[in-house]
């Protein structure tokens, strides 16, 4: 029978029978030449780095994709001072073979339903009345999904509920600094907040995280403001003025061209919207990194950060006097 022992309890030498979710998989060579996975698996508590070495590879298959449920057979070792599983047996599973899937698939811990509702009852005070309206019926439309999608595939909030986590904070974060910045149009910013990431709804399916074929051929930078385009059209809006403010916003708010930003952002909304999302992924990939730190609080290298993050000595563990 299958373990419900979690990620972060999991200990040096022990032999596990377990249920994961497969988040990354990548073919690699050792230094003779052959072919193994490595592979990092997750449940609600964090991530392990395993290895499928060519001798079980070519035993078991890679007859698993991303965001799939697996079942591993295999034992943890130490490896560069941190635990990693060798697996002997892995197949592809399904969710109805796991007693509690909330302990395997990541979720949001905020509560949606109550977020999306405060991100109701605020898009309802926007003026004028039109982009209330506008940015609401977007909402209704896009409610359930909203809820559950993750905000990315691997680098930051990618969980269910992910998404609407992410653009909640956002929101809060570009509330915050509304009430130091009387220039910057609360309507249009708080619009644009709200509406950033919609495209990643049509860029990456839910089910496993990877990119849909919209989203690899296109975009949700050009997705999302091409959904707007189109409600727009539809509610006979598209000659808002502040419709072009708001897909300014969408299409500029990863900054710079290298980083898929078609513009740069160009109104103070714009700006804002940028460096508050820029702000909310950096402090979140700073966040899952230090899920895991070494003995002196340094995570293990992330490329997103190009570096290693520390937790601050503040947050070490104490050393017990008594010892």
């Amino acid at each position: 029978m299958a373990s419900t022992v979690l990620i972060k309890d999991l200990s040096d030498g022990e032999q596990i029978l377990r249920f994961f979710e497969l988040r990354t998989k990548t073919l690699r060579k050792t230094r003779g030449g052959q072919i193994y996975l490595d592979l990092k698996l997750g449940d609600s508590s964090g991530e392990i780095s395993a290895k499928l070495w060519p001798e079980a590879l070519q035993k078991w298959g890679e007859g698993f994709d991303l965001g799939d449920i697996v079942k591993v057979e295999g034992r943890v070792e130490i490896f560069r001072d941190r635990i990693q599983l060798v697996v002997d047996k892995i197949r592809k599973a399904e969710e109805s073979e796991v007693s509690d899937i909330s302990t395997i698939i990541r979720t949001t811990e905020c509560n949606v339903d109550e977020v999306f509702d405060q991100m109701v009852q605020l898009a309802e005070t926007i003026k004028p009345a039109e982009l209330s309206n506008f940015v609401l019926e977007i909402l209704e439309r896009v409610c359930d999904q909203f809820k559950s999608a993750p905000a990315a595939k691997i680098i930051h909030h990618a969980y269910r509920g992910g998404l609407i986590e992410h653009t909640w904070s956002v929101v809060l974060k570009v509330l915050a600094i509304l009430e130091t910045e009387p220039k910057i149009d609360r309507s249009i910013a708080i619009s644009g907040a709200i509406l950033h990431d919609i495209g990643k709804l049509q860029e990456i399916s839910e089910g496993t995280r990877s990119g849909t074929i919209e989203g690899r051929l296109i975009g949700h930078v050009i997705l999302g403001a091409t959904f707007l385009k189109n409600v727009a059209l539809e509610l006979g809006l598209e000659n808002e003025p502040w419709l072009v403010e708001l897909e300014h916003i969408l299409l500029s708010h990863h900054g710079e061209p290298e980083f898929g930003a078609p513009v740069r952002p160009f109104t103070r909304e714009a700006i804002l919207v940028h460096f508050v999302d820029n702000l909310d992924s950096r402090l979140k990939i700073m966040d899952e990194a230090l899920e895991s730190v070494d003995s002196d609080g340094f995570s293990q290298y992330n490329k997103w950060l190009e570096g290693r993050a520390y937790s601050g000595a503040h947050l070490k563990p104490l050393e017990d006097e008594n010892v």
